[in-house]
């Protein structure tokens, strides 16, 4: 068997696979079924946040301190990963919903950004907290912008035109997967 495909085995991709990407095609499909277009909006945040979390679960392996005593460059395997979830989500997700696609992107790079500070924080078993916490705070608050505090954290919802959710989205993009990257997930030995 190749690297890659030891790789993608030990993080179990192909089964994160196979339950995220039906589980965002069907909910950004009901989005994309309302009339309102704001619906299409939160629907999308929502099948965003439930697809990074599910895949982000491949961020960590089942032994943190097998992954840190392994001879590899981890940089460069963390930050594909990373990429690959990112074009995943907002491939599925863009295809299905009628949400303008820079939004889609925008909160696509939002979640994975919180998905990769999340396990570095509480490790891959957590790995699905901050996503699904924001995305259904964004689902179930309306876009409005006053408190400031709670217009951010609600950039999930906002319009394509609203700057504080692209600079709050690229904030955590950027914070996440720096975070990620550098240190990786947090170490937690296997339960015996």
């Amino acid at each position: 068997m190749t690297p890659a495909l030891l790789f993608l085995r030990s993080r179990e991709v192909p089964g994160g696979l196979l339950f995220a990407v039906p589980a965002m095609a069907l909910l950004a499909w009901f989005g994309a079924a309302q009339t309102h277009p704001s619906h299409a909006v939160t629907t999308a945040a929502l099948a965003l946040a439930l697809g990074t979390a599910v895949l982000g679960y491949g961020l960590g392996g089942p032994d943190g301190t097998l992954d840190a005593t392994a001879a590899i460059r981890w940089a460069p395997r963390r930050a594909l990963h990373l990429a690959a979830i990112f074009v995943v989500a907002s491939a599925v997700v863009t295809a299905v919903t009628t949400a303008p696609v820079g939004i889609v992107l925008r909160d696509a790079a939002g979640f994975v950004g919180l998905a990769a500070a999340a396990v570095v924080l509480f490790g891959r078993r957590l790995v699905w907290t901050l996503p699904v916490v924001v995305g259904c705070v964004s689902a179930a608050i309306p876009a409005v912008p006053e408190p400031f505090a709670l217009y951010l954290l609600t950039w999930a919802g906002q319009p394509a035109d609203s700057v504080a959710a692209l600079v709050t989205a690229g904030i955590l993009a950027v914070t996440g997967v720096s975070a990620y990257v550098i240190r990786g997930p947090r170490r937690i030995s296997p339960v015996s």
